[in-house]
């Protein structure tokens, strides 16, 4: 079907800029974005429609930490700078550095560690600041995408191509997001039709080791009163591992109607469809198995809004799927697991000056888990549970006098099933424009309702609604500083988490809940240099002490009171380099991973890999792009018996047609 879609956007395009007969001028890169999104005029480049484009969307999208869009391109000298917590990757970043899904992306953040089972397409676990991957929300355009019954989306299966900008916040934003954002959020954001501009397409395609094939197309259109934006993706590789073939496609859309000045009805769309072979751990005594896991997700999401000077409002409504189909279990354990979800929000913001924002808003979610046994059995049976709670939120954005900034946000979701909280973010940094320095603290509180797996797979004697909710406390503090030039900067951050009330699952029984306490501390130390307009380096280093304060952390297997907690790091880099020339870009990337523990007995090597990319402009048009992977082929893994992919080339063509 996605292929189907693929052609049909081309075709489609292609008709529609005939009939227009337009003038068509087009670029691929912003030589001046590799690592920063630039606004480009009409003056400065009669060739620079898509970055052009690119930069309208990023100034009118809400801020994920603040859900408050951007000052519109005149105002962009009153955007305060966001502190390191929250990271904003460009579009044109992920295109300069070829990444394609969030493992590769969020691995250069700093506090951020990735795990997976295995390679592309295998589940992958996301710890941020070392907290659960399950406390971290992930949005499309800041509607939430189905959370599973793991309680993260299944980021394995997410595809960034074609997306106008990645935005992760660092720490609790429970306040903003509701329940599971305990250590974070990430939202996805693809092209907002609302604000398409003109009529462009753009398509790639790539080939390379392991049998890989990748293919993607991109298309915004612009008719009067309505904006059309809709990108696919299609991915296949057998991997480097035995019997882990892996094929994943996705379809993203927008359509936007502009009923009057301002005021805009759209509807926002995906679905996912992906497969992939579950050989297990390689020390596992039936390797290879023969398990074969099939995921599909959708959202469906109308919304209405209303922008004025002073004042914008929006509300919508979002229904989600999500279905994992697990056959071939070596325990014959195979089941069919589905997630619904319903969602509907409405948010004020009044923002009387530039320096002030304040934000009202109300939502209710509503979440259905259930649990089909294929091969029915003793410890295979069928389960069913669901939940709603509604929230009130509220939010002051204020920029005060002497270069202070307070941002505070509180939040009360009442709970149908489980207990109700409240949630609290207050945020003051001070900004000295003489010495380009910035202090800035922050604390936060979180809030988890648990996850469908913490009711799904226990014993059914057992009330889902006596487990207690997880909740998080987390505290930041730090200095950024402007040095060299405007391009450069270093920044100092402190951070701490403590979280109650963790939801694991006993080992022995498998069917009860264990109940754990955690605390995670550390260092992020971020480094920017931009000497030259073409040349950028960044690096990045993280400390993190992660340990359980009381319970056993998965029944004791993984560690108890006093051990440090498995799977994150407590030594992590990350480094990057490019350079760039009229036509052509180079660059670099290392990661690194040191001081590892799979679990309290088992300790994991460090690694340091490194990849190679880089692109050549032939035509107007035309884009070649290649890249080597795990360029020093380590073996490495990033838990015991998965292993990682060696050393693989790849290589590709971007094609680029724009009004």
């Amino acid at each position: 079907m996605i292929r189907s879609i693929q052609t049909a956007l081309i075709l489609v395009f292609s008709a529609l800029s005939f009939a227009q007969a337009q003038e068509v001028t087009s670029t691929l890169v912003d030589d001046a974005a590799i690592l920063d999104v630039t606004i480009v005029t009409e003056e400065e480049s009669t060739r620079a429609v898509i970055i052009r484009e690119a930069a309208i969307q990023e100034a009118f999208v809400p801020q994920i930490s603040t859900r408050n869009p951007k000052p519109k391109l005149d105002d962009q000298e009153a955007t305060s700078a966001l502190l390191p917590s929250v990271d904003t990757l460009s579009g044109a970043e992920l295109k300069t550095f070829q990444h394609y899904d969030i493992k590769d992306t969020l691995s250069q953040s700093a506090g951020v560690s990735v795990v997976q089972t295995g390679q592309a397409g295998s589940t992958t676990s996301l710890f941020i600041r070392g907290m659960e991957s399950n406390h971290t929300v992930v949005m499309l355009n800041g509607r939430r995408l189905p959370p599973g019954l793991a309680g993260l989306h299944q980021i394995e299966f997410l595809d960034t191509a074609n997306l106008e900008s990645i935005q992760l916040h660092k720490g609790a934003v429970s306040s903003l997001y509701g329940s599971d954002a305990l250590s974070g959020a990430i939202d996805l954001r693809s092209t907002d039709a609302r604000y398409v501009q003109a009529n462009t397409l753009s398509t790639y395609f790539e080939g390379g080791s392991f049998s890989t094939f990748r293919s993607g197309q991109k298309v915004t259109l612009r008719d009067g009163r309505v904006g059309i934006a809709l990108d696919t993706s299609y991915h296949e590789t057998e991997n480097d591992r035995v019997q882990s073939d892996f094929e994943n496609q996705s379809f993203r859309g927008n359509v936007a109607y502009e009923i009057g000045d301002g005021i805009y009805l759209d509807v926002l769309g995906y679905i996912q469809d992906g497969e992939v072979q579950v050989p297990g751990s390689s020390l596992g005594f039936g390797f290879p198995e023969e398990q074969l896991n099939k995921n599909q997700s959708s959202l469906f999401s109308p919304r209405l809004s209303i922008q004025r000077d002073d004042w914008d409002f929006s509300t919508f409504y979002s229904y989600t799927e999500n279905e994992l189909e697990a056959t071939r279990s070596p325990f014959f354990n195979d089941n069919l697991l589905e997630q619904f979800g319903h969602e509907a929000e409405a948010v004020f913001n009044y923002h009387p000056t530039k320096e002030a924002t304040y934000t009202l808003g109300a939502g209710y979610y509503g979440y259905e888990f259930e649990r089909t046994p294929i091969t029915p059995g003793f410890f295979n049976q069928p389960a069913q549970f669901e939940y709603g709670y509604t929230s009130a939120f509220a939010q002051a954005d204020i920029a005060l006098p002497h270069g202070f900034q307070v941002l505070t946000s509180g939040r009360y979701d009442d709970h149908d099933s489980f207990e109700s909280k409240g949630t609290y973010s207050a945020q003051l940094s001070h900004h000295t424009e003489s010495t380009g320095t910035t202090f800035f603290g922050k604390v936060a509180t979180g809030y988890k309702a648990p996850s469908g797996q913490d009711f799904i797979f226990i014993d059914p004697t057992i009330d889902p609604t006596t487990i207690p909710p997880e909740e998080s406390a987390t505290w930041e503090v730090g200095v950024q500083q402007r040095i060299i030039n405007k391009r450069s900067s270093i920044a100092l951050t402190y951070f701490q988490s403590d979280v109650e009330n963790l939801v694991d699952i006993d080992p022995v029984t498998f069917f009860l809940p264990s109940i754990v306490d955690t605390e995670t501390s550390g260092v992020e130390v971020e480094f920017n240099y931009g000497p030259r307009d073409n040349l950028d380096f960044y690096t990045n280093y993280t400390f993190l002490d992660a340990e359980i304060v009381s319970g056993q952390y998965f029944g004791g297997f993984q560690g108890g009171p006093g051990d440090r907690l498995p799977r994150r790091p407590r030594h992590q880099l990350g480094a990057g380099v490019v350079t760039h020339g009229d036509k052509w870009t180079l660059g670099t990337e290392v990661t690194g991973s040191y001081d590892r523990l799979d679990s309290p007995r088992v300790t994991l090597s460090d690694y340091t890999v490194a990849r190679i990319f880089g692109s050549l402009e032939v035509s107007d048009n035309v884009e070649l792009y290649g890249r080597v992977e795990n360029v020093f082929d380590d073996p490495f893994t990033t838990t015991t018996g998965y292993s990682a992919a060696g050393l693989g080339a790849f290589g590709g063509v971007r094609i680029v047609i724009g009004r």
